[in-house]
């Protein structure tokens, strides 16, 4: 009986200091700005900083990070001193100016909401339905609208199905969601994403 009461006792003091030890994003939140190489990372508020980052592009310029973005490769030391080598295109994200910019196709584009589902707009070439008369693919740019899954780190289109899929998580919220109309639903959207999120805040590291 009396390794069960320290049983709880130390789940408790766990649990409590798992709470102190985070924080509901909120606008207020402050990212460390560097590179984040994966959403782990990025969840954990750990990206590559700066003063690792080695580039002959002046550190000391507000856009370093988005200059850095257009090399092929990012070089930086690690947390043992060692020198790595990366592909621009398998990085995450970074932060730069209390801003975050996912990477999406080889873009980096900013994360214009945060939290459990993410959400962002990006450009996208779109092939139309003909051909050009000389034989060549006429293709266009297009803005769409894009939602991060931060559990899963997947990236789907904004549309009434996949948030279906996302709300499934929550019983009621799904339930409410499924009463709609299709023309409701794709009207609703960004109201119940921001349901979801306030319900289901993103926990990060207190600053």
């Amino acid at each position: 009986m009396k390794q069960l009461f320290s049983f709880i006792l130390l789940l408790i003091s766990l649990n409590t200091f798992s709470q102190n030890d985070s924080v509901a994003y909120s606008r207020d939140y402050e990212f460390n700005e560097g590179i984040f190489l994966t959403i782990d990372q990025f969840k954990s508020n750990d990206p590559v900083p700066r003063s690792a980052i080695i580039s002959n592009i002046p550190k000391n310029q507000l856009d370093f990070l988005s200059q850095l973005m257009r090399l092929k490769n990012i070089v930086y030391k690690d947390a043992t001193g060692n020198v790595q080598r990366v592909e621009r295109s398998s990085i995450w994200g970074y932060c730069q100016n209390r801003t975050i910019y996912l990477n999406f196709t080889d873009e980096f584009d900013r994360l214009s909401v945060i939290g459990r589902i993410g959400h962002f707009t990006a450009s996208v070439k779109t092939s139309v339905a003909f051909s050009d008369p000389m034989g060549a693919n006429t293709t266009y740019d297009e803005l769409r609208q894009f939602i991060l899954d931060v559990e899963t780190n997947k990236i789907l289109d904004f549309n009434g199905k996949n948030m279906e899929t996302l709300l499934v998580r929550d019983a009621d919220l799904y339930k409410q969601f499924m009463a709609l109309k299709k023309r409701e639903k794709a009207d609703a959207i960004f109201i119940y994403l921001r349901r979801y999120n306030e319900k289901h805040p993103l926990y990060l590291p207190a600053n």
